[in-house]
């Protein structure tokens, strides 16, 4: 009888002699301090919080497929492990990016202090049912953003650079056929409701302070500024795609342009911004240079507490804005679409909002910081004289690999209600009778590749005309990274 081979012996004994062989090659001549790193290196491959190398590597084919299989405590392992595997990286569908290092262009910017990004998205979205019309479109967005470090680029210490360099929007959206008072799709707002191009982020942060002051200038784009406040949000690529779900409706309508200039300081904390204080073109300049000023401005001001909870983050902000200009209840800044036929009514100087924020993590896998489950929700105030909005609020509820064998998909359930001003319902009622608008919102957002996710997602909404039955829209999304 031939004795019984321990396979799970075998991957370990493998994986470790690779791995040291590597790391041993990177090493070698080094003396001391070598062996050193190299025994650094060795602990941090092959030990974990409580759980042996061999729970690893028990459950590791020798394959690329290492990446991919190990267990919830062991992830960082797997991932180094399989990184030290160069033809693992080679093989198209284990590839962060479609399209890997863009020809060593990425690694020779990333010397220089700059690093790349590039995605496509693709929508296919329609009302099925209610609504204003039942029908499905295509639309999609090409996003280009680089980042840079000034002090990385050679030239002074402390500065960053945000710059969405090409935002291309092309098709068309159902956000007219499902309900105008609550946007299905965020990001195909952005540059413009249609298919447009533009320079949408060009915003300079230069550090004041080694307790996290900074000072920044430049243009903005409102979908990738809240990035800064709430990272996994998703900016409608990843996550919710209905703007309701995402951020409060009557901040945008009318005090909040989406894409124009901004000025200000900020506080950076540990767990995140703690402080902002913003002055805003109050003109909305998606696809023009803007500082004209034609309507005032927008001041910006937030505080926000990042806490700990039983180890599970979280934080509450309180952010109002208060914009200068002349405004009515039917100015929407291009995010919401009204019915035709209402009358404008005189304008009034001055419009405000003010809202509160919250998020809290309600588990977090203790050896995977990118899994977790969070509870996020919001509820503004706006001067129902100026906005078509009075208030509004939503609660929503995330997975982010909730799957151990699935740790890089995400998932969310919310609820969302935006309550109409009573001089919008009082102009629309000899035309259109109009009521509050809310509804909910479930994704599924599964990771067919590291470089391609495939969302599908479900809307039910009521809509703001009375005589419409609840819009039902159902929506897929595809997300290439390149």
């Amino acid at each position: 009888m031939l004795p019984m081979i321990n396979t799970s012996m075998m991957r370990i004994s493998f994986c470790r002699l690779f791995t040291l062989a590597v790391l041993g090659t990177m090493f070698a001549g080094h003396g001391n301090v070598a062996h050193a790193q190299l025994a650094s290196a060795e602990d941090r491959l092959f030990t974990t919080t409580g759980h042996a190398a061999s729970t690893h590597c028990a459950n590791m084919p020798l394959s690329c497929d290492c990446c991919d299989c190990c267990d919830r405590c062991v992830t960082e392992v797997a991932s180094c492990c399989c990184d030290e595997m160069p033809y693992c990286n080679q093989i198209i569908w284990n590839r962060p990016t479609l399209l890997g290092d863009w020809l060593g262009i990425k690694p020779a910017l990333g010397q220089r202090g700059i690093a790349a990004q590039a995605n496509l998205t693709q929508f296919y979205q329609g009302v099925t049912s209610g609504g204003n019309e039942q029908t499905f479109r295509y639309g999609a967005k090409m996003n280009l953003m680089l980042l840079g470090d000034t002090e990385k680029m050679g030239l002074w210490k402390g500065g960053k650079v945000i710059f969405h360099a090409a935002e291309w929007q092309f098709g068309q959206n159902s956000i007219a056929d499902a309900v105008g008072l609550a946007p299905v799709n965020t990001n195909l707002l952005i540059p413009q409701p249609s298919p447009s191009f533009a320079v949408t982020h060009l915003q300079f942060i230069q550090g004041l302070s080694e307790d996290g002051w900074a000072a920044t200038v430049g243009r903005y784009n409102l979908v990738d500024l809240w990035t800064a406040f709430y990272p996994d949000y998703g900016r409608g690529l990843d996550g919710f795609m209905n703007v309701a779900s995402l951020i409060p409706i009557n901040a945008v309508a009318p005090s909040l342009p989406p894409v124009s200039n901004i000025a200000g300081v900020l506080k950076e904390g540990e767990g995140g911004p703690e402080a902002a204080f913003l002055v805003i073109e109050s003109q909305n300049s998606p696809t023009t240079v803007g500082l004209d000023f034609p309507n005032g401005v927008t001041l910006l001001a937030a505080l926000r507490r990042n806490t700990k909870t039983d180890n599970l983050a979280g934080s509450h902000m309180l952010a109002a804005t208060y914009a200068t200009g002349r405004y009515t209840s039917l100015d929407t800044n291009d995010w919401v679409v009204l019915p035709g036929g209402i009358v404008s009514p005189g304008s009034r100087r001055g419009t405000w909002f003010a809202g509160y924020f919250g998020e809290q993590r309600l588990w977090q896998d203790p050896c995977n910081e990118k899994r977790y489950t969070k509870l996020y929700g919001y509820v503004g105030l706006a001067d129902r004289e100026t906005s078509p909005y009075e208030w509004s609020g939503a609660l929503t509820l995330e997975a982010f690999g909730a799957l151990a064998n699935r740790p890089n998909d995400r998932m969310g359930i919310g609820y969302f209600y935006n309550g109409l001003s009573g001089p919008l319902e009082n102009l629309a009622a000899p035309v259109v009778p109009l009521r509050d608008v809310h509804g909910g919102e479930v994704y599924y957002n599964a990771a067919v590749t590291p470089w391609f996710h495939l969302t599908v997602d479900l809307q039910a909404i009521q809509s703001e005309v009375q005589a419409r039955d609840t819009a039902f829209v159902f929506g897929l999304r595809g997300k290439i990274d390149f």
